[in-house]
């Protein structure tokens, strides 16, 4: 009888326990990370009551029970939506490091933002892991330009702002797990103005132009001309406009056409005065436009079509844009071994209209930092006004042999132990990478479903009772056994 006492207060203390966790479950069930924690509980040891050679059976009894560990569920919690850039959650196994007092934290929790000086942190201040990309630095640029971004007052005076440039690169590789540190967001990022150098140009001629005769020269010339404009980036980072205007030649040749064409290159100068007559070989104005444009170069050329519209020559200019060589390109000329040569650029195909077909232009604006983004595999990429982007860093993932063995500190901190081995990254061809995707604009919450931890909790309770309900009764059969006595 006194083993059943015994048995009855094991049982109260493990499902005590039991219910001491589970109630925490349900207490974490809001925090965002949580991993709840699985009471696992294990039979103390059995005592042999009797045994035979011929016996083919066993008559044991325990010793009651005790708490044999508690396990963690890392099921992945519910994904709630968020309008916030920085907040994150990983899609499969993998972990956030964060930079502790002592050691590295780890957590499912991928809440992140920007603090005082640009560094990614955690709501604790903790600074996420991360490799930085190491083409960021500071701009070279004028007084005159930082001055433009405005000024700070300092006690020493006006200070002007610090302001960083990225290298246009789209991935920014993990470093080894030993190198990885703060992801510092810089305030001010600035792309510098590329000029145009290569400039792709399409569109269909009207060659069904009608021709008439000049009275200047008695010859043969067409009523009205093809005219296009379209904008090139100079080495300020201004744009100027490229003219260009095609004439078909008369008379026509026997089969396809031939065209002569001028390209201009016009930079703004300013509003034009109604009362001033302008040169016309170094000024252009449009009837339609205020503006007085300053003719930076004038080129000819001449461009020559088949029977079916397909360009088969094009005597096509280097153009000069204030000091930058433009190259233009109007197509390839028809080439049988090419696919859809003498179609990509300039045609002069019968009833189609004269619309802009293809621009491809390689020179941008300056561009000014717009905002920054988390990519799936890690990066964290910024955006620019001049539609630009470039990755300024990359989220380090770690993983670990044995996720059961990593130490709770907290409701959604761990950190690495003997049982869990040392975080270390998957590699890919000799590269560090992440391994499983990391989704944006959405924070894991808790694991816990309340409807499993609440009937869990109930079934302690029961159990707990029952264990109760053994210890009083373990107590009358020991009364009555002292009263038979008596």
């Amino acid at each position: 009888m006194n083993r059943s006492f015994y048995n009855g207060i094991s049982g109260i203390k493990t499902h005590q326990f039991g219910i001491d966790t589970w109630a925490d479950n349900i207490a974490n069930q809001n925090m965002y990370g949580f991993k709840e924690n699985l009471p696992e509980f294990e039979n103390l040891f059995s005592q042999t009551m009797a045994t035979t050679t011929y016996n083919p059976s066993m008559n044991d009894m325990g010793l009651g029970s005790s708490v044999q560990r508690t396990s963690l569920d890392l099921s992945t919690g519910e994904l709630i939506d968020s309008d916030r850039n920085f907040d994150t959650a990983i899609d499969g196994h993998g972990w956030y490091g964060f930079i502790g007092k002592e050691e590295t934290y780890y957590t499912k929790l991928g809440s992140f933002h920007r603090d005082i000086d640009g560094n990614l942190v955690n709501d604790n201040g903790e600074y996420l892991l991360g490799t930085s990309n190491s083409s960021i630095k500071l701009a070279k640029l004028s007084d005159e330009k930082l001055q433009s971004f405005g000024q700070a007052y300092t006690k020493d005076g006006l200070e002007n702002p610090k302001i960083y440039t990225v290298d246009l690169d789209e991935d920014t590789p993990l470093a080894d797990i030993k190198s990885q540190g703060k992801i510092k967001l810089p305030d001010l990022l600035y792309i510098p103005a590329r000029p145009t150098k290569h400039l792709t140009f399409g569109a269909n001629l009207d060659n069904e132009v009608e021709s008439k005769i000049d009275p200047a020269t008695s010859k043969e010339v067409a009523k009205s001309s093809d005219h296009f404009t379209t904008s090139l980036i100079n080495a300020d980072g201004n744009k100027n406009i490229l003219d260009m205007t095609f004439t078909k030649q008369f008379p026509e040749l026997a089969e396809g056409s031939k065209w002569s064409s001028e390209f201009k290159i016009l930079k703004d100068v300013g509003k034009k005065d109604a009362s001033v007559q302008y040169d016309p070989t170094k000024y252009i104005t449009y009837p339609t436009d205020d503006t007085l444009y300053e003719i930076v170069d004038d080129k000819t050329g001449s461009l020559k079509f088949d029977g079916t519209g397909a360009l088969v020559e094009a005597n096509i200019p280097l153009l000069d844009n204030e000091g930058t060589e433009v190259t233009l390109s109007l197509g390839t000329p028809l080439n049988p071994d090419i696919p859809n040569s003498g179609y990509d650029g300039i045609t002069a195909v019968k009833g189609l209209s004269s619309e802009t077909k293809v621009i491809s232009n390689d020179g941008k604006e300056e561009g000014l930092l717009h905002d920054y983004k988390i990519h799936p595999d890690g990066n964290i990429v910024a955006t620019f006004t001049n539609g630009d982007s470039a990755s300024v860093g990359k989220i380090a993932i770690y993983h670990f042999r044995n996720e059961q063995g990593l130490q709770k500190i907290n409701a959604n901190m761990f950190i690495q132990s003997n049982n869990s081995g040392k975080a270390f990254f998957y590699s890919n061809d000799g590269k560090y990478i992440n391994g499983d995707r990391i989704l944006t604009q959405k924070i894991e919450n808790s694991n816990v479903q309340t409807s499993v931890a609440m009937s869990e909790l109930i079934i302690m309770q029961k159990a707990f009772d029952a264990n109760a309900k053994s210890i009083t009764t373990s107590d009358q059969m020991i009364q009555k056994a002292i009263n038979m006595k008596k």
